[in-house]
């Protein structure tokens, strides 16, 4: 049952859990407890929301100081927990997203509705018109990107570059270089690694300071303090009991950054996983996930080349060590966490073929289907099932069994074909 006594009438997210203490629905609101009342005091609720409301056993919270800061924190935790109801609960509708057009010399800020630029980052969805524009509205008061629709050369800045609210790149004002730098730290602005924003910006200026470039040392600190205003550093002070265990137990990648004592929050994991019948068409398949979501550009395919063999070790280390042989002769980056469909046996072997390589900073995990033991370095990890992270490992170990099952039936179409 729900206390609305203890819920605040202040603005925050506030995080609707089952039984079981899984997150199911975040929102966001300028009065949590007229919010959440509002949830539960409506009566004209169609059977997906009020299938919703009837699951709900328990109510968290994380204060904000602003409505603004609520907006953005509401869409990270959806984006990484990806709450059942969040999802399930869009009524076919198209919502809006934050489209930065990296692919572009100078790229800009723009909303969308459809995510069709393949050069492009998204962030998003916003359920609300209003709110994506508030929030394009925050990162271009801090971030001076350019704010015309189509970029061309021109002979004079616009009023945005007298107001220190663009670069003019349209007048040369600013390099490439330059303007790519800005660009970064949008990136890390909208997918959360505010920390290393932090970190980048204040070397920045510290490089600004020993050159003497006073004014723009200036403006990045002003962008510091800008940010700082927005999102003030937590007081875990001020959330305990509950909410503390709550909000160690929202975001996934945090939990994983814990458990595998990683001194950042991995964003990037390719999960490996084999199929075949009887040794008949082995395959092998890797997909990408990126901050919590599957990243289809980076799925890949393995045929596998070793004479027949049931032996499902050896064709995992075949796989692996082709992926790892790729990254080292394309100098591509390595992942974060690299995922291994079965147990102890399939994780040393991912293991033996990865120390061939350098791979400083990549964690190596297994994920056992018939009991879901997920395992690093040998050991059984303490995550729970119930846990958001757990769900995230599976979710991603059930995306490459799908992918590789399909390619597998690609393949043994082709040969009853011939």
């Amino acid at each position: 049952m729900v206390d609305f006594k203890e819920l605040p009438d202040k603005p925050g997210v506030y995080i609707f859990l089952d039984s079981a203490y899984r997150v199911i629905y975040v929102g966001k609101a300028n009065s949590i407890k007229k919010r959440v009342r509002q949830h539960f005091g409506k009566t004209n609720l169609n059977s997906r929301r009020l299938t919703m409301i009837t699951k709900v056993r328990s109510v968290n919270y994380i204060r904000t100081k602003t409505e603004r800061e609520a907006l953005l924190l509401e869409d990270r935790l959806i984006k990484n927990i990806q709450p059942r109801y969040n999802i399930d609960l869009k009524d076919g509708k198209s919502y809006p997203w934050l489209e930065l057009i990296v692919g572009e010399k100078f790229p800009a800020l723009k909303i969308t509705r459809k995510k069709k630029n393949k050069d492009s980052l998204y962030f998003g969805p916003f359920p609300n018109v209003g709110d994506i524009r508030e929030a394009k509205k925050i990162i271009e008061s801090i971030f001076p990107l350019r704010k015309c629709k189509n970029f061309r050369l021109r002979k004079r800045p616009c009023l945005n570059y007298q107001i220190d609210k663009c670069l003019s790149p349209c007048t040369g004002k600013v390099t490439e270089k330059e303007y790519g730098e800005i660009v970064n730290q949008v990136k890390l602005f909208l997918f959360g690694s505010g920390e290393n924003l932090f970190e980048q910006l204040r070397a920045k200026m510290k490089e600004y300071k020993q050159k003497r470039e006073y004014e723009k040392a200036a403006r990045v600190r002003d962008r510091i303090d800008a940010l700082e205003n927005l999102f003030p550093r937590v007081s875990y002070k001020s959330i305990t009991g509950k909410k503390l265990k709550a909000l160690e137990k929202i975001d996934p990648l945090y939990i994983l950054k814990d458990k595998l004592d990683m001194d950042f929050k991995p964003e990037t994991i390719e999960a490996f996983d084999i199929s075949h019948i009887s040794s008949k068409e082995a395959v092998g398949a890797m997909v990408t996930f990126k901050n919590g979501r599957p990243d289809k550009s980076n799925y890949r395919r393995y045929k596998i080349k070793q004479e027949e063999t049931a032996d499902d070790i050896k064709m995992t280390e075949e796989v692996i060590y082709r992926r790892l042989k790729r990254i080292k002769e394309d100098n591509l980056f390595s992942p974060d966490i690299i995922l291994i469909d079965g147990g102890k046996a399939q994780l040393k072997a991912a293991c033996r073929i990865a120390g061939k390589f350098s791979l400083e900073t990549t964690k190596i995990i297994s994920i056992a289907k018939e009991k879901g033991r997920i395992y690093h370095k040998n050991k059984l990890l303490d995550i729970k099932k119930v846990s958001p992270a757990h769900n995230l490992i599976k979710r991603i170990d059930d995306e490459a069994h799908r992918f590789a099952v399909s390619y597998h039936r690609v393949r043994r179409k082709k040969d009853l074909d011939i």
